[in-house]
């Protein structure tokens, strides 16, 4: 997928010129690792021996599709860096490999949560008070949900801490890589992205860590992954804007 997307031209600006149009060995394994990561996810669902057990095994499509979505985005995050630089150094091989174990590890705690999410949300809409019940009994002690979001908030946060690294990387050689000031400009604004990706699920990790809000750290922990959408659409108009600009300065069309 990721060498047809290539060939595509799929995500490419017109005003970045790409060095890693080639696919590598490191983008070939890393590819296999995020396919055994998805097949993970759904190995861990026992196949149905009943019709009852498969009604309820449908139940678990929703939190699949949300855990397949979250590891492609990363998988898309992975695939623009190595398409915009090509870099196979021994820097960007360590943080690669740190970031093929972390995805490794971080497949479980991602379906788990979502299923719990599910389960929760289901509960509260349809106000069955046996879901809360096998869900807070059976399935997580309510006791153990912070420690839940904790590793999950801090799975998040290192693998786009990793990812922030590799783009640090990059610029601190950009004059190797002969980036260009626009160039430079959107290394810094993924950069940033990246970070912001993860301080809000260190954030959240920090409120189920801390226990400020008692019994109600799960929930708090959790609401706090509504920043995203305030603060990721905030910080793309800002950095559309001062691409714009930048690209006025360098006398080259801005996209409509």
């Amino acid at each position: 997928m990721r060498k047809l997307m290539k060939d595509q031209e799929v995500g490419l600006d017109p005003y970045f010129r790409y060095r890693g149009k080639n696919q590598t060995r490191v983008e070939a394994f890393t590819d296999a690792a995020f396919a055994l990561g998805i097949t993970l996810i759904v190995l861990s669902t026992s196949a149905p021996n009943t019709f009852e057990e498969l009604w309820l095994s449908m139940r678990d499509v929703v939190p699949f599709g949300l855990c397949v979505i979250l590891v492609m985005v990363i998988w898309y995050q992975h695939y623009i860096f190595f398409l915009r630089y090509g870099l196979q150094d021994s820097r960007i091989i360590t943080l690669n490999t740190f970031l093929i174990f972390l995805i490794l590890i971080y497949v479980y705690p991602l379906k788990f949560l979502f299923k719990i999410l599910f389960d929760l949300y289901v509960g509260l809409f349809t106000s069955d008070r046996e879901i809360f019940q096998q869900l807070f009994t059976s399935v997580i002690k309510l006791e153990d949900t912070p420690t839940l979001m904790m590793l999950y908030g801090l799975g998040a946060a290192c693998i786009f801490f990793t990812i922030s690294l590799m783009y640090r990387h990059a610029l601190k050689i950009s004059s190797e890589l002969e980036l260009d000031e626009y160039e430079i400009h959107e290394t810094k604004a993924a950069l940033r992205t990246n970070l912001l990706m993860g301080i809000i699920p260190l954030l959240s990790a920090l409120i189920a860590l801390s226990g400020l809000f008692g019994m109600h750290n799960f929930t708090v922990s959790g609401f706090i992954y509504m920043l995203y959408p305030p603060v990721m659409i905030t910080h793309g108009k800002m950095a559309q804007k001062r691409r714009d600009q930048l690209l006025k300065k360098l006398n080259l069309q801005p996209d409509k």
